[in-house]
């Protein structure tokens, strides 16, 4: 064979080889499941969660408190979050989910370091059905040690901090926090 010829042979086979790693690559983050939040150790674990009184995007005051019939779950976002964003949809299955069972836990959105008007029209897009809350000097990020978005908070009816995420969180990873603390009714 000539050199040119096997030179040609081995570009053609090289080139084969990185189409296949490149589709194979391709197949695999493909076929992945969405991105998951990570547990981390929140100094507020096992401690009550702080509390606050919240003023939501329409006006009203909101209780950032658990009730004896219902765990709360505090998720801090941001409108210029691509993770926030990827998240908007499983926070709200998880949040109409829950607003069918009997008992289901309650979500409060808040705003973290962005522009209630921001955030408004970050409900607005991703069709928001949970309770959003302002933060404009970010007392309620600082009492729960948040340093950025998406972080997330489960609070038990008791009110004290049962898990606590980073990341963007599924409404499957929800869904089995509330279940495994005996909340699934």
């Amino acid at each position: 064979m000539s050199r040119p010829r096997r030179l040609r042979f081995v570009t053609l086979g090289l080139t084969g080889f990185i189409a296949i790693v490149v589709i194979a690559l391709i197949a695999l983050l493909a076929s992945r499941g969405p991105a998951s939040a990570i547990p981390f150790q929140s100094p507020l674990l096992g401690q009550q969660a702080p509390q606050a009184m919240a003023t939501n995007l329409s006006g009203g005051t909101v209780s950032l408190r658990a009730s004896n019939a219902q765990p709360l779950v505090v998720n801090f976002f941001a409108s210029w979050c691509a993770p926030c964003r990827a998240e908007a949809p499983e926070l709200n299955a998880f949040a109409y989910d829950q607003s069918l069972k009997h008992h289901g836990a309650k979500l409060i959105g808040v705003v973290f370091n962005d522009a209630d008007s921001a955030a408004q029209s970050f409900a607005r897009s991703e069709g928001i059905l949970y309770t959003l809350v302002s933060d404009s000097g970010g007392t309620i990020a600082s009492a729960y040690g948040v340093t950025s978005p998406p972080t997330t908070y489960l609070i038990n009816t008791s009110g004290k901090v049962v898990e606590a995420w980073v990341g963007p969180i599924s409404a499957s990873q929800l869904d089995k926090a509330v279940a495994a603390k005996g909340y699934s009714s």
